[in-house]
């Protein structure tokens, strides 16, 4: 299973484990007990050998597993919480442990375009004093209770999340308040997050797959487009974004009717419910009608096969980004596009990642996806490739593209992936942290309170013609976006000989090169 995630960074390649050992590996335990009771273990049956020359078998029957009992994703509750915001609750109680994250359907794509990054810098302020503790107090309270508060804004939502024991959740709710209701935004705390997010987005700049994920997302949608320019803004944007507009933009979005508070853990529906209320108590809904949620619209970019270059002179590897059409999260489809692309780029074991790493030695890993996003998505795929090897990597990446848009999937691969999604299921299931994270996501995106069932039982009805004739129509690359970031010389031949347009030179945030 595809959890959903509104996320547009890569995560690190981490292949291969299972849902017990990718926790252990991420410093985590195994996956607690829930409310909901997970699927009984496999029965098994015995089959015996039959005689030799030396007589039976010494070792006894063979024990044959039977196929896993299907896993679906328990629902939240839904309740009302204070000022016509909504709760989802799912209760976990075999850890003492909450997870709580309080999403706003606003973010980057909502924020004006000359100010880009302002949702970000709103989001990043929150934490840095709020009521009557400066950052320094605010910072050492949480401490102090042994939780974690964090807040950021992506394309579609801002969020701000707490975790924490649940016998400190109701000593924790207040501070988590104060941060989302009457945050300080003190002039010294701005001077200093402005100078860190400036210091960051130059760094950005020397990080060949974070220009590269910059570049093609711009030159794909377009810099006009709600989704064209990053999250986190540009540098350019960045000196724009004044305090007093952090100030003006934390009022207008953070409000309670159109917050979603998703809660996992060890906590009932009456605690919550009387907890939040109490904590929240002053956050009303304003008299002025909310803002109206963005639709992004169509991408910007115009057809067919276009190309683009950043100069990296001395890098030792050339980053390259694919990208294509991909439809919104609550289309019908993603849920399958998203099963379809782990035999494509989403695994260990996918075409891609197979011909380019574990054939060829390429890249250390090469990964595709689908966002999930409110507007139009994006499908996209990137990978470090060794300089010398970027032109048969680029020839070797459209062909394996090219081929599933065009053969589909296999009746084998197919029986591959619906093993998969259980286990897939499982592990996204297996701590609060994902569950939180795929939920808000949810509620983000203005998904219902089950999707991630919807989406399950979707993908393991979907047949070997429905997964190909979705290909079909994804996959097609006569219209795409090729970003390749190192070597000009290099990247400028590797599309020559492969028969791609020649390419415009741009620099780290996808401008005309000067």
């Amino acid at each position: 299973m595809t959890m959903r995630s509104s996320s547009l960074h890569f995560a690190s390649l981490c292949f291969g484990l299972t849902a017990l050992g990718a926790m252990a590996a991420c410093g985590g335990s195994a996956p607690p007990a829930t409310s909901t009771p997970l699927s009984p273990a496999p029965s098994v049956s015995f089959v015996q050998p039959s005689a030799s020359a030396g007589g039976a078998d010494a070792l006894g029957p063979r024990p044959i597993a039977s196929p896993p009992p299907a896993f679906v994703p328990p629902a939240p509750k839904v309740l009302e919480g204070p000022g016509k915001s909504k709760i989802w609750l799912l209760e976990r109680h075999g850890l003492p442990l909450v997870t709580l994250t309080l999403v706003v359907p606003y973010g980057s794509s909502s924020e004006p375009l000359d100010k880009a990054g302002l949702a970000f810098a709103t989001a990043d302020m929150l934490d840095e004093g709020a009521g009557d503790r400066d950052a320094l107090a605010f910072s050492q309270a949480v401490n102090d209770l042994g939780a974690r508060v964090s807040s950021s804004a992506d394309r579609d939502e801002s969020i701000v999340s707490l975790s924490v024991l649940a016998s400190k959740l109701e000593q924790a709710l207040p501070l988590v308040s104060d941060a989302i209701v009457r945050p300080r935004n003190d002039k010294k705390d701005w001077t200093r997050v402005q100078t860190l997010w400036n210091n960051a987005l130059k760094d950005r700049a020397h990080e060949p797959n974070d220009v590269a994920r910059v570049v093609t997302t711009l030159e794909y949608y377009g810099a006009k487009h709600p989704y064209g320019h990053p999250p986190d803004g540009t540098i350019t944007s960045a000196k724009k974004v004044q305090l007093a507009d952090v100030a003006r933009w934390h009022k207008t979005i953070w409000r309670p009717d159109q917050a979603t508070f998703v809660v996992t853990g060890d906590v009932t529906a009456d605690q919550i419910s009387s907890m939040l209320a109490k904590a929240f108590a002053s956050w009303q809904a304003p008299a002025t009608a909310a803002p109206p949620i963005v639709d992004p619209g169509p991408a910007q970019g115009g057809k067919g096969v276009r190309t683009f270059v950043v100069d990296r002179a001395d890098a030792p590897q050339v980053v390259m980004s694919f990208a294509g059409a991909g439809p919104t999260a609550r289309d019908p489809s993603y849920a399958r596009l998203s099963m379809l692309n782990i035999a494509l780029g989403g695994s260990f074991t996918s075409r891609l990642n197979q011909n380019l790493r574990e054939d060829h030695g390429w890249t250390y890993g090469v990964r595709s996806r689908f966002n999930a996003q409110r507007g139009i998505g994006m499908f996209v795929v990137r990978a470090a490739i060794r300089g010398d090897a970027i032109s048969p990597a680029l020839a070797e990446t459209r062909k394996e593209i090219d081929k599933m848009a065009k053969e589909g999937v296999s009746d084998t691969e197919v029986d591959k992936l619906r093993a998969q999604l259980n286990g897939d299921a499982l592990q996204s299931y297996g701590s609060l942290h994902s569950v939180a994270g795929s939920l808000a996501s949810n509620a983000g995106l203005a998904l219902a309170p089950d999707q991630d069932a919807r989406d399950l039982e979707s993908q393991r009805s979907a047949s070997t013609r429905d997964l190909s004739a979705l290909a079909s129509k994804y996959l097609d690359l006569t219209s795409a976006t090729v970003v390749l970031v190192g070597p000009k010389d290099l990247a400028i031949k590797a599309l020559a000989d492969n028969g791609f347009p020649k390419p415009e030179l741009v620099d780290a945030e996808g401008h005309p090169a000067r």
